[in-house]
């Protein structure tokens, strides 16, 4: 497995994964939007040379926040997401921020669970915030 910076050549493809993982994707557009944007760092992950999962994330001064993680269902249980994940804590630290942070369907117990072995804490809810009818864990990883 390859873990690299996505290219406006993978937003394609991410943008199968986003309709493969999400009941309202990203389109194009807006992958190509935030990808091209100063604040946001993105990256695939790579599998015999194809794309198979993606991460994103965006900083204001020393605030992270990860906007999407996802892998296709047929190459999860992989540690995939893990690597991905490992990658942006990793330049968290690197880079000095004081946190990350993101948002989890209440329901998606796999993914709270390898955020809480990266160190990340529920912090809150938001009400109704997918599909306007359920509700995401916010979750933090503090550095200082």
């Amino acid at each position: 497995m390859l873990i690299r910076t996505m290219e406006a050549s993978d937003v394609s493809r991410v943008a199968e994964i986003e309709r493969a993982c999400f009941s309202v994707p990203w389109t194009e557009k807006m992958l190509s939007e935030e990808l091209s944007a100063e604040r946001s760092v993105y990256r695939v992950a790579e599998e015999n040379g194809d794309v198979v999962g993606y991460m994103g994330f965006y900083r204001v001064a020393d605030e992270g926040n990860i906007t999407n993680i996802a892998v296709l269902p047929e190459h999860r249980r992989k540690g995939i997401a893990h690597a991905l994940l490992s990658s942006f804590v990793t330049m968290a630290k690197e880079e000095g921020l004081a946190f990350l942070t993101l948002e989890v369907r209440k329901s998606n117990e796999a993914a709270i669970r390898l955020y809480e072995s990266f160190g990340f804490e529920k912090v809150g809810v938001r009400p109704r915030y997918y599909d306007n009818t359920e509700d995401a864990v916010l979750m933090t990883r503090y550095f200082r």
